[in-house]
């Protein structure tokens, strides 16, 4: 019995760093798919509200959010008697997947005023984030060709996610 629970124990371990990897691999995936995800749910928005709406990311961090309108300024939300509220979006991403930081000399970015943020519970955490620019779509479901990497920095994974503007397509690939 002994020898028997002493060569189970030698199995587990040199199995276990495999195990490791592919749970980490499977977190890299998932992240890659919330994104894609919330990338379409963006554009989704876009074209049954009939204005634009932006996905913006944390470089180097795991939040992102969806918001309405293509700049940091409040849209305009009044039809017939009163304000509309339209539909505001912000989650992370699992594990210890980050986006990866913004290349040198991109523009556009930054924080985002708290009222932009007053239908989400977490209102105050979100506007003290330095955002990335806006990917916009546009209320024709059109968009930018973006691409953003996701990377795990403790197993230097990545995956790209590509988006089409034409289409609205977005595509998750391993980083070559």
């Amino acid at each position: 019995m002994l020898l028997v629970l002493v060569l189970i124990s030698i199995m587990l371990a040199l199995a276990w760093p495999a195990l490791g990897r592919l749970s980490t691999r499977q977190q890299l995936v998932q992240s890659g798919e919330l994104a894609r995800i919330r990338l379409m749910a963006a554009r989704v928005h876009a074209i049954e509200q009939g204005l634009p709406y932006q996905f913006r990311f944390e470089p180097g961090g795991q939040r992102y959010c969806i918001l309405p309108g293509d700049s940091s300024a409040e849209p305009a939300g009044d039809s017939g008697g009163g304000a509309v509220q339209l539909p505001v979006a912000s989650g992370k991403l699992p594990g210890r997947v980050t986006f990866d930081d913004l290349e040198t000399g991109t523009m556009g970015g930054g924080m985002i005023p708290q009222p932009r943020f007053s239908a989400l519970p977490d209102a105050r955490d979100l506007a003290i984030v330095s955002w990335s620019p806006p990917i916009v779509f546009q209320a024709d479901g059109t968009g930018p060709d973006q691409t953003i990497t996701l990377t795990d920095p403790q197993e230097s994974r990545s995956v790209v996610i590509a988006l089409r503007g034409l289409t609205g397509g977005v595509i998750v690939s391993d980083k070559p």
